[in-house]
């Protein structure tokens, strides 16, 4: 196998890395305050403040998620690029993988459809407060919730059986930023904000030579060229703002803001829509297989477990469909076809 050329980050990218690196620690240190020093003035911080918001506890999980609707408002989808911890784990992987000389192709499906159904856990607490005692129980308190809570597996082993499964195992099969792209239903939550016409985000700042650098260095599968090409920035609401196509464009033709002052090259180009690597039945059935496994976890571990059901009913079915068309077109006695050319 040849080793893939490494992508050496730029000085945004630099940046970038270093506030990931940055989050995982005073995620550890918080931990470490909590239950070896004691310091618990301050709770979880996560995803479940929304929630929170939902049935009026204002604990620190909430906090964080209403700062993160004023970052969304003012500048799209930059925490996914910049402050979520599953981003530095993303990161992570994909060192681990260039150090192994390996590159999984980045894979598009539509069973990413099913993050709708992963906010049912998240929505059925709620609807139970509602139903039950409405509003009523508003309180405020920002230590109300310990860090380390049944969205996460209670044992060393299972959260590294967990993390390991979203990152390096998701992402050996679909590519990079797998979970972010066919697996976190917040995505969908994030998404609309980058319609917001005053959002920051990438746009031209000098002649596009459509090289396409930008397009092969995209964590996303954002066809970052043409959005450019037909409108003078990036609208596709999968991206991050994580800067690297801006630190790889070759003739320094993209830069990040909220004003587009560059005239589109080919306003007349049409929009490109992801093209799936799976026939649409293999695709109904991976999200059917990724909606049993969250159900599945949601049912008996914790609802929060959703992610690990869904992403190994992802994983089995793309193997499955994978192995068998390798073992379809391959000669008899045969069959080390690669695994990335059986998607094809």
């Amino acid at each position: 196998m040849t080793a893939p050329r490494r992508r050496i980050p730029g000085r945004k990218n630099r940046v970038r890395l270093w506030v990931l690196a940055a989050t995982i620690v005073a995620i550890g240190i918080h931990m470490g305050t909590w239950y070896g020093l004691g310091w618990q003035s301050y709770g979880k911080l996560s995803f479940s403040g929304f929630t929170s918001l939902a049935v009026g506890h204002i604990n620190m999980a909430a906090a964080f998620c209403l700062a993160l609707l004023v970052s969304l408002v003012i500048a799209g989808r930059v925490f996914c690029g910049y402050g979520c911890k599953l981003s530095a784990l993303q990161e992570a992987t994909e060192w681990i993988y260039r150090k192994v000389g390996y590159k999984p192709p980045l894979i598009h499906t539509r069973a990413r459809a099913v993050r709708v159904l992963i906010w049912v856990p998240y929505l059925l607490p709620v609807l139970y407060a509602w139903r039950e005692v409405g509003l009523s129980t508003a309180y405020v308190d920002l230590g109300a919730v310990e860090p380390w809570t049944a969205d996460l597996p209670q044992t060393v082993l299972g959260a590294t059986f967990y993390f390991v499964s979203i990152t390096l195992v998701l992402t050996a099969v679909f590519g990079r930023r797998a979970f972010c792209r066919l697996v976190c239903p917040f995505a969908l939550l994030f998404q609309p904000f980058g319609a917001l016409p005053w959002v920051a985000r990438i746009r031209q700042t000098g002649r596009c030579v459509d090289c396409g650098a930008c397009d092969r260095a995209c964590p996303m599968g954002v066809d970052v060229s043409r959005e450019v090409l037909r409108t003078a920035a990036v609208r596709d609401p999968e991206c991050i703002r994580c800067m690297i196509c801006v630190d790889v464009c070759p003739v320094k033709g993209l830069g990040y803001g909220a004003s587009v002052a560059y005239p589109p090259q080919q306003p007349d180009l049409t929009a490109r829509g992801r093209v799936s690597a799976f026939p649409w039945r293999v695709d109904v059935g991976l999200a059917t297989l990724a909606a049993a496994g969250g159900v599945w976890a949601a049912t008996r571990i914790t609802g929060f477990h959703v992610f690990l059901g869904a992403t190994w009913g992802l994983v089995a079915g793309a193997l499955a469909w994978m192995a068998w068309r390798r073992l379809r077109r391959a000669p008899a006695g045969e069959t080390r076809e690669p695994l990335a050319e059986a998607c094809k």
